[in-house]
């Protein structure tokens, strides 16, 4: 599906980042993982290549215009083509108006915003001379739906919407698609560790708020992101496609006592 096609997997030394690069050098793309983390995507990188794939890593924090700039430079010389851009790097921050301070905002906003954005203003020039391409968002349900104490996460992954749109007007006659993916709560590592400083919420509490009654992966998020990167999506662009097993739809109400 991503035969000669080289993909950008931002945040993609672990979590839905890592298992959107495995699965885009599994059909065929050459996966550049970039992360800031460089032991993280030099293990990945690895993991790619013994499964016979291709694979390079580069490390960069997306909220530092300076050193991401830095970092595509590197890529370039990896490659003159880019096809597939993925904006995974992402970090939590629930607080709420009040309790959140300025660098909760800029910390958030600058990493799962800004650095999509920046990404984005430095893949756009090759994915044109490389004739098209698609970029996806790793957004949220949170984007498209508040949950208390989940500022100012939720800002930045509804900006991450707003940014999808605007991407896929500017750029849709250059022949660069550009749509985003809004996942419920997937069991990576991020949200591992987020169940265990938060004991009082269970997988089981999870479940019960989606109708269908199964863990999402990141590699249910790959998937997704798999589909939107191939020609199978041609057509689609300025979308938002939920992976959240049904939980955005679902009304839950509790059973009076």
């Amino acid at each position: 599906m991503l035969t000669n096609k080289t993909a950008l997997i931002t945040g993609g030394g672990s979590g839905i980042g890592r298992a959107t690069a495995m699965e885009f050098a599994k059909h065929g793309a050459f996966s550049i993982i970039l992360d800031q983390n460089a032991e993280a995507a030099a293990k990945v990188t690895r993991e790619i290549e013994q499964a016979g794939g291709k694979a390079a890593a580069v490390s960069a924090d997306v909220a530092s215009s300076e050193k991401l700039s830095a970092a595509f430079d590197e890529v370039r010389r990896h490659t003159s083509e880019l096809h597939v851009l993925v904006n995974s790097a992402g970090i939590y921050v629930f607080k709420n108006a009040t309790t959140a301070d300025e660098n909760d905002w800029d910390r958030c906003l600058g990493i799962d915003l800004k650095g999509a954005w920046l990404c984005a203003k430095h893949a756009l020039p090759m994915m044109i001379v490389s004739g098209g391409g698609s970029i996806i968002n790793i957004a949220s349900t949170h984007a498209v739906r508040a949950q208390g104490n989940s500022f100012p996460y939720g800002v930045a992954k509804g900006g991450m919407l707003s940014l999808t749109r605007n991407l896929a007007v500017d750029f849709g006659p250059q022949g660069i698609r550009v749509n985003s993916i809004s996942p419920g709560l997937v069991f990576s590592p991020m949200t591992l560790d987020y169940l265990e400083e938060n004991k009082k919420l269970s997988a089981g509490q999870i479940l019960a708020l989606q109708p269908l009654p199964v863990k999402i992966l990141p590699e249910d998020v790959a998937n997704t992101a798999l589909f939107l990167a191939s020609d199978m999506s041609r057509c689609i662009t300025g979308a938002n496609l939920l992976v959240d097993a049904g939980r955005t739809i679902y009304l839950s109400v509790k059973n009076a006592d």
